[in-house]
């Protein structure tokens, strides 16, 4: 009896080391679940069924209803911008070039203009901007920023952001005669090409006011009133 007990005892053995190394492989690659987005620096909650014990969920590449939003100001430096701004609603924030460009919120990038085309001669609105940087705040508000010198590393449409990230550096390129950063806040229309409501739809500073002190003041019903009341333009409204 002796022998025949010791072969079933190695044959259990056998079959659960076989058990186990099944177990800790996978035929399909890990973090094969979705994208991956290019600069994500931060894990976002996930509807999926919960995976087997000891394997990590992998990142959601979009915002979740849990996500919480949270505000700061634009650029880190000394600076300093007015309550006005020519021909349509924005703000130019007067800081040094090279100075940090930063999410205001955390957020998904939209467009990324990386090289300056501006030239006097043409004038074009679409390149007034040299380099540049949009995003889609998941408040579902549009934030931009142009006149940058570079871009950040991991930077570009797809790009998923978090508060206070950095997305590029404060500069002068386009049509601008000093190192600034202008800054716009708009619905997100078209969310690329649409320069025109990029650039700005209402008057920034507000906000800006608040996220200079740490406060959390939000555009979400202004941004959402001017919607309502304008729709989204289909071509500037001003030409400077």
């Amino acid at each position: 009896m002796l022998p025949l007990m010791r072969k079933l005892v190695l044959a259990g053995a056998a079959i659960g080391l076989t058990l186990t190394a099944a177990a800790g492989c996978s035929g399909k690659p890990e973090g094969d679940s979705g994208p991956i987005w290019a600069g994500s620096t931060q894990s976002l909650p996930t509807s999926a069924a919960a995976p087997p014990a000891a394997t990590a969920a992998a990142p959601s590449p979009s915002a979740t209803a849990a996500t919480k939003v949270t505000y700061t100001f634009p650029v880190i430096g000394k600076n300093s911008y007015a309550r006005t701004h020519h021909d349509y609603p924005a703000s130019d924030v007067i800081t040094a070039c090279g100075n940090k460009f930063v999410a205001v919120t955390s957020g998904v990038v939209l467009a990324v203009s990386a090289k300056d085309t501006w030239t006097a001669k043409k004038n074009d609105g679409a390149t007034r901007g040299g380099l540049s940087v949009s995003i889609l705040g998941d408040d579902g508000v549009r934030y931009y920023g142009s006149h940058l010198s570079s871009i950040a590393d991991g930077i570009e449409p797809g790009a998923r952001v978090k508060t206070g990230q950095t997305l590029a550096k404060t500069g002068d390129t386009g049509d601008a005669s000093a190192c600034h950063l202008h800054f716009g806040i708009s619905p997100p229309c078209a969310k690329q090409g649409d320069w025109w409501n990029q650039r700005g739809t209402l008057y920034p500073w507000p906000y800006l006011d608040s996220w200079r002190k740490d406060g959390q003041k939000s555009p979400v019903a202004a941004v959402k009133a001017w919607q309502k009341k304008n729709g989204c333009p289909k071509a500037p409204t001003a030409d400077a």
